[in-house]
C-alpha cells in the first residue's frame, strides 16, 4: 500500500524544482534512479533515458540550456502501491527559437524507502518538437 508520505515527497520534489533548489531535488532521488523523458533527441534535446544522479544532473542541464520555464504546475495527484502519478501542465519558451509551447503532462513516479527510483514522463512531444524547430 502507498505510504501517505509518497505524495508529499513528490509535492516536495516539484517545490524544489520550482525553487531551483537542485540539492534538495536530488536528495529525494535514489542514487540509481531512472528518469525517462519522451521524444526524439533530434527534436527535443533532453529526451531520452537518464540513469543515476549524474544522469539526472545532465538532464537538468540540458533542460536549463534549452528552455525557459514560464509555468509548471501539478494540478492532481493519484497514488497507489509504490507509485504516485502527478498530472499537470507547463508552458515554456525554447531559448534557441524564441517559440513557446504549452502541454499537459503526466509524471509517473515509483518510490522505495522514501526515494524516487523511476520516473516516466508523458507529454505532447509533437507540440514541443514544433517549438524547437527553427
Amino acid at each position: 500500500m502507498s505510504h501517505p508520505t509518497d505524495t508529499s515527497i513528490i509535492k516536495q520534489l516539484f517545490q524544489y524544482y520550482a525553487d531551483k533548489n537542485i540539492p534538495g531535488f536530488m536528495s529525494l532521488l535514489s542514487p540509481d534512479v531512472i528518469w525517462v523523458e519522451p521524444g526524439d533527441n533530434a527534436d527535443i534535446p533532453y529526451s531520452g533515458t537518464f540513469k543515476g544522479l549524474a544522469g539526472i544532473g545532465q538532464m537538468m542541464g540540458l533542460v536549463s540550456h534549452s528552455v525557459q520555464m514560464i509555468s509548471f504546475e501539478a494540478t492532481e495527484y493519484c497514488a497507489n502501491e509504490y507509485t504516485v502519478n502527478a498530472m499537470g501542465y507547463n508552458e515554456a519558451k525554447v531559448i534557441a527559437t524564441g517559440k513557446t509551447y504549452k502541454t499537459d503532462w503526466v509524471y509517473s513516479f515509483k518510490l522505495a524507502s522514501g526515494k524516487v527510483t523511476h520516473v516516466q514522463v508523458y507529454m505532447d512531444t509533437l507540440t514541443m518538437a514544433k517549438a524547437f524547430k527553427a
